[in-house]
């Protein structure tokens, strides 16, 4: 597909917001979704993912951990950013279950912790 803004054939990179409070998770996923061939959006917490979204329409995926500071945790980022945009594709990821993923989006998917990066890739294909 002809990439616009250079005239020259490109692929157009997916891009993954990646929400996470811990630093060295997040450049965890980051590296194995931008191995993938993915773009990556960082936020630390809800707020910050909240954001983001508004700041890039581009965001294709979310991918948010459950527990987080703040206000909203990964089950409410997830609901929230379901009922502005229904059309992101939304991961969620814990050390256990316990019961999230029926308070997820019924589209959202879970992964628990530990993960691969081919698992990312795998649940976020684009």
């Amino acid at each position: 597909m002809p990439d616009v803004r250079t005239g020259m054939n490109a692929i157009a990179k997916s891009v993954i917001l990646v929400v996470d409070d811990d630093a060295l998770v997040r450049v965890h996923s980051n590296l194995a979704l931008e191995d993938a061939g993915y773009e990556v959006v960082e936020a630390s917490n809800a707020a910050d993912a909240l954001a983001r979204l508004e700041e890039r329409p581009d965001i294709a995926a979310l991918f948010t951990d459950v527990r987080m500071p703040g206000d909203l945790n990964g089950i409410d980022l997830a609901n929230a950013v379901h009922a502005q945009r229904p059309d992101i594709a939304i991961l969620v990821t814990s050390g256990a279950d316990n019961g999230t993923t029926a308070a997820l989006p019924k589209a959202a998917r879970f992964v628990q912790k530990p993960y691969t990066g081919a698992q990312l890739s795998k649940l976020l294909q684009l």
